[in-house]
């Protein structure tokens, strides 16, 4: 198996069971969800680069796209607190 089809099954199965472990703790908020799921791509994508860097050069723009994603929930929290 390629090294990417590794880091595909294994990051499924990461989002798979922290998404279900979130459910039995009883969390209802998606933005924890998004934070989550950001943190274990971003651990994941650190780990894979260390084998292969052209890797982690093709998945920027995609950790650009979750970093904004990340922005906008922490300008609507703090939109929320102010009004």
């Amino acid at each position: 198996m390629r090294l990417v089809d590794e880091y595909i099954t294994l990051y499924g199965l990461v989002i798979l069971v922290s998404g279900l472990l979130l459910i039995v703790i009883g969390v209802q908020e998606i933005e924890a969800y998004y934070v989550v799921y950001l943190i274990e791509f971003l651990v994941a994508m650190e780990l894979v680069m260390s084998f292969r860097r052209s890797l982690g050069r093709s998945l920027r723009p995609i950790v650009l796209v979750f970093l904004l994603g990340l922005a906008y929930i922490v300008v609507q929290q703090v939109l929320q607190v102010l009004g």
